[in-house]
């Protein structure tokens, strides 16, 4: 008789099996069957207590999720318990209501009419409930496509365990489901010589396995079978493990209450704090939330670049100071500083993972590598501005940053050198016409030329929209008034500019309007984003993400570098490397070598500063290298 698994060694994390549970309990279906069903590793089922605590979880969860979005609507809906009312409630039959008021004498249709007019009220309450439950398991599923995550080999045990069940697996040399699939494959005493873990964990253990055959692969059935499999023929044995990790994004970072911050070592009196963060983490999230720019229908919830970036930082310094430093943030003085700084130029390998991992994955690390003495300089720039934001809003005492020697970055100043040259944007126009035209190509072709004709930040590309054009008409007298589109954006630091627009790239703007169904005057168009989705059954006023057009256009340069790649293997290297931000250099270049006076550029590519637009004048050294070179090659 196989042991009775006694209680959950799930952490708390969501995958299919509890959004499958969750519906069935909302559609009324045998709570029992259906633990036993779809979360059997989940402990012991205890009737009400176990369907109430689980489907709070899950809906507390979806809720949390809705609400980051900006979806309050949403998350409202979850909130409603729509289960089926207990046999008390239930209506009766027509034939029953037939019998009990003697209207066996009367047709059906008869009988129907004073069967809704006698229980007009409760009918009207079904078919509300109807309504809501089919919106309340739409949205279930909804929020299942974005935050299940199917369990893979790859995982992390420490991603789906308990912590303590995690370390044992890993004191036994299993670090990720890979190696648990791979030792189950020896019998069903799999677990006889891993420490801490018997028949009732070895046996949940067993069940979620199995419960996540589609993505784990099936166990086998090794009942009959004498000799077990030999390590390296088991199929899907990942070749590296991953290890238990106390690093963590800030959304899911756990703070002892020693380090948290709450009486930090410099943290100033409450009573003159203008924050209402109680500790470090708060405070944080405080200063994060401070540098979001207005918001539009299509931006709400959504992290801006400066916000992602500033995160980052962040997040890296709180995770060192408690798991390294073993220190509160707000007790950190000039010594912690220094040896942060230390730190990233030379961080211990577990700290280090690739950039594909996403935020949520498993084999997710704060960084990819140690900093370039610029990375790092950026860092603490960064965290002298947090610091000094909290130290303005009375929530620390003092800032140590100032006294903390940053790298020297030797050949500070802009890499003008990454833009396309000419022949490279001949390449790229060449295999853009080439391309079927769909809303995707369109959306490419509109946004490739913008970049070339201003210079735009990829993050102000994809928050402009058709409200921000508007057709001007600039007096210069004596001659006659200056008339033609600009666009208005956002920059660095909230700064507003506007950049003067061509007639062909409106051209194109309108035709890529029309193919999303809009006007192609951006004035009748209402304020909807100049880049849309191009996903399947997307509406016209959706947007891009930053990161959807980054990958669209790093395909379309791996495309144009096949091409060219068999008759200027240099050329294809360039334009695999290239980004959004080459075209904002390329620009800018062409515009100086074309003569526009250097404050002219200035002004239209956004800089602060006349001193970092002369930084592109490159231009005139490669054409006074180039006749130097003619010169004393001439062989006169």
């Amino acid at each position: 008789m196989s042991a009775p698994v006694s209680r959950s060694i799930l952490r708390p994390a969501l995958h299919r099996g509890h959004f499958r549970f969750l519906c069935a309990v909302i559609e009324g279906l045998p709570p029992g069957a259906m633990w036993a069903r779809y979360l059997p590793e989940a402990g012991d089922f205890a009737a009400e207590r176990s369907v109430h605590r689980m489907t709070s979880f899950v809906r507390g969860e979806l809720m949390a999720a809705a609400a980051r979005a900006g979806q309050f609507g949403r998350a409202h809906l979850l909130r409603l318990d729509l289960a089926p009312p207990g046999d008390g409630g239930a209506l009766p039959t027509l034939a029953a209501f037939a019998a009990a008021h003697g209207l066996d004498g009367f047709g059906e249709q008869e009988q129907q009419a004073l069967y809704d007019a006698h229980y007009r009220v409760d009918l009207d309450v079904q078919r509300r409930r109807a309504r809501l439950l089919r919106r309340q398991l739409l949205a279930v599923h909804t929020l299942e496509a974005q935050l299940c995550t199917p369990v893979a080999l790859g995982d992390g045990c420490e991603a789906w365990f308990v912590d303590s069940l995690a370390q044992r697996l890993a004191a036994a040399g299993i670090r990720t489901l890979g190696a648990l699939h791979a030792r189950m494959h020896i019998g069903s005493d799999w677990y006889r010589d891993v420490r801490g873990i018997g028949a009732g964990k070895a046996q949940a253990l067993t069940q979620f396995v199995a419960a996540h055959a589609d993505t784990l692969g099936a166990l086998p059935d090794l009942t009959a079978s004498a000799d077990p499999p030999i390590a390296g023929d088991v199929p899907g044995m990942p070749g590296v493990a991953a290890v238990v990790s106390p690093l963590v994004p800030l959304d899911r970072l756990t703070v002892p209450a020693a380090l948290s911050g709450a009486s930090g070592r410099y943290r100033a009196p409450q009573t003159t704090c203008l924050l209402h963060a109680g500790n470090d983490l708060e405070a944080i999230q405080a200063w994060i939330a401070t540098k979001a720019p207005p918001t539009t229908p299509g931006t709400v919830g959504r992290l801006s670049y400066t916000q992602l970036c500033y995160r980052k930082e962040a997040e890296r310094f709180a995770l060192w100071c408690v798991v390294e430093n073993q220190t509160a943030l707000s007790s950190v003085g000039i010594e912690d500083c220094i040896k942060y700084r230390d730190f990233l130029l030379s961080p211990p390998p577990h700290w280090c993972g690739p950039r594909s991992v996403g935020r949520w994955g498993a084999g997710w690390r704060p960084l990819e590598g140690p900093l370039s003495a610029r990375s790092c300089a950026y860092a603490l720039s960064v965290l002298n501005i947090l610091f000094g934001f909290l130290v303005k809003q009375g929530y620390l005492m003092g800032n140590p940053w100032p006294a903390v020697q940053a790298p020297v970055v030797v050949g500070a100043g802009l890499d003008t050198g990454r833009a396309l040259t000419a022949d490279l944007w001949l390449v790229v126009c060449r295999v853009l016409d080439g391309l079927p035209v769909t809303l995707a190509t369109l959306r490419l072709r509109v946004a490739l030329g913008l970049l070339r004709e201003t210079g735009i930040r990829l993050a102000e590309l994809v928050q402009a929209t058709t409200g921000r054009l508007e057709w001007l008409s600039l007096a210069q007298p004596p001659d006659a008034p200056d008339e033609g589109w600009w666009l208005t954006v956002s920059g660095k630091g909230g700064r507003l500019r506007r950049l003067p627009l061509t007639g062909a790239w409106m051209d194109a703007l309108g035709q890529y309007l029309v193919a999303r169904g809009l006007p192609p005057d951006p004035r009748l168009a209402g304020d909807v984003p100049l880049l849309g989705s191009a996903a399947p059954g997307a509406p016209a006023t959706a947007g891009v993400t930053r990161s959807v057009f980054h990958k669209q256009l790093k395909r379309f340069l791996e495309r144009c570098a096949d091409e060219l790649e068999a008759t200027d293997a240099r050329g294809a290297a360039r334009l695999r490397a290239a980004s959004t931000h080459w075209m904002r250099h390329m620009s800018i270049s062409v515009a100086l070598a074309r003569g526009v006076p250097v404050e002219v550029v200035r002004e239209n590519a956004g800089h602060a500063s006349l001193a970092t637009t002369s930084l592109y004048v490159h231009v005139n050294d490669a054409r006074r290298a180039a006749a130097m070179r003619r010169i004393w090659e001439s062989g006169d």
